[in-house]
């Protein structure tokens, strides 16, 4: 994933380096790589007077109506041109079977709060999920460094099309440095700001969606600022959209009361699923016949529920996964001393789905045993559901506890079992218990 307003020149070297020997895209990519370790890893500090933990970053967008996009055909074909989509967040959030094309409704947050974070950015482990509050600020945009971005490096878009309006029919307020080359920007009220949620991420390092060859760098997602992108609709509420790349002001929030959280370690909740992916967690289905984010009303009490179709022909399954989490200040199974969870059956029967459930290590891709829900008692029945606590040696982990960041929910092979999923918590971990967002429809 790239921002909207990467220059024209990413986009196709992406594309030729497809075809280029990987000992000379390593090469440029060590030089590339030695330059950004040299400059650190993107921090944010804190905005100098300004209380209630503020930070300085950086923003550019991705995604956009196709009426604002088509100025822009020389990026890229339509109906994307260019500047990607949202939709496909890293994060698993889209709801959908792969039956049919996927669009905005298969989100299940409005487009307007779909954002990405840089995965060099300093809390971007546990980063799925996380809410910010985030507004623009007005003056010089800077560059990896302490470098002014030039409006020639292809993040401003106005020499494209001057007079593009946003969906608010507004124009562009114009940039007070132009004449010098310099990309300043003019936000609509620099005391305004958005709420927005981790769907997605900003790799630094771009690899082939076919092959997963290395085939270039993310500039913007590399440098030393921290850097996150908006998509278009994010930020057509703090600029127009035309300036391509912002400063910005953001501090993360809960993600129901708003309330200032911690920066870094960024919060990872140790309820994995209350009425959603709680933050922290991301959702990935696989090999499924159907599977719903959030079933309103299947959930215990009557609340969400994430529910999955599996087999008979392929066995698959449902992951929520942590990312890089196995890391000092996260780690949300340390010294856990249980997994527990709510299963019923999806299409109302009162027997209790067998099914695998595992852990392990998301990104070293190691795993602990399974359990059979079959072969455990459950502690408590309410209604259609059965609760269990599985302690976390029954999984024999082959690697310290500390190293769990998923959680897997699978059916055997030649096994037709569809079930509902609720109150996935971690019980005596390093994070907080309780739910961060407990309303059961969009933030």
């Amino acid at each position: 994933m790239c921002g909207g307003a990467c220059p024209r020149r990413t986009r196709r070297a992406r594309a030729e380096m497809r075809e280029v020997q990987w000992a000379a895209v390593a090469f440029l990519l060590s030089a590339f790589l030695l330059t950004w370790q040299a400059a650190g890893q993107a921090n944010a500090p804190e905005v100098p007077g300004e209380a209630g933990g503020w930070r300085q970053g950086r923003a550019t967008f991705y995604g956009g109506p196709e009426s604002f996009l088509q100025n822009f055909n020389d990026r890229g074909p339509a109906p994307e041109y260019g500047f990607g989509s949202a939709v496909y967040g890293s994060c698993g959030y889209t709801q959908q079977n792969f039956t049919e094309g996927v669009t905005y409704d298969n989100v299940p947050y409005p487009k307007d709060m779909l954002m990405a974070v840089a995965n060099v950015d300093a809390d971007y482990p546990g980063s799925c999920g996380r809410c910010y509050e985030v507004r623009c600020h007005s003056g010089y945009v800077f560059s990896n460094g302490t470098q002014i971005y030039n409006t020639t490096q292809g993040y401003s878009l106005p020499a494209h099309a001057p007079n593009a309006t946003d969906d608010l029919g507004r124009t562009w307020l114009g940039n007070p440095t132009a004449d010098q080359q310099l990309q300043s920007v003019r936000c609509w009220d620099d005391n305004a700001s958005i709420f927005v949620v981790v769907t997605d991420n900003c790799p630094c390092i771009q690899t082939d969606v076919n092959t997963g060859a290395v085939s270039g760098v993310n500039p913007p997602c590399c440098g030393d600022i921290y850097h996150m992108d908006l998509t278009y609709w994010g930020f057509e509420k703090l600029a127009h959209p035309l300036n391509g790349i912002m400063s910005t002001q953001f501090r993360p929030v809960d993600c129901t009361s708003k309330q200032p959280l911690n920066f870094n370690p960024g919060f990872v909740n140790q309820t994995i699923y209350g009425d959603k992916v709680e933050t922290g967690w991301g959702w990935f289905p696989y090999k499924q016949n159907t599977v719903t984010f959030w079933s309103q009303g299947y959930g215990v009490g009557g609340s969400n529920a994430t529910c999955i179709s599996l087999g008979p022909e392929k066995a698959g399954g449902l992951t929520i996964a942590c990312r890089e989490c196995s890391q000092s200040g996260y780690q949300p199974f340390k010294g856990a001393s249980a997994l527990e969870f709510w299963i019923r059956d999806q299409n109302g029967s009162s027997t209790i789905p067998d099914v695998q459930v595992g852990l392990g290590d998301y990104d070293k891709k190691q795993y602990c045993a399974s359990v059979k829900t079959g072969s455990l008692s459950p502690v408590e029945r309410q209604g259609l559901y059965a609760k269990f606590s599985v302690p976390i040696s029954s999984f024999a982990c082959p690697f310290p506890q500390e190293q769990i960041s998923q959680v897997s929910f699978q059916n055997s092979a030649g096994q037709l079992v569809s079930f509902c999923l609720d109150s996935i918590q971690i019980v005596g971990g390093s994070g907080r218990v309780s739910s961060s967002s407990i309303g059961r429809h969009r933030i």
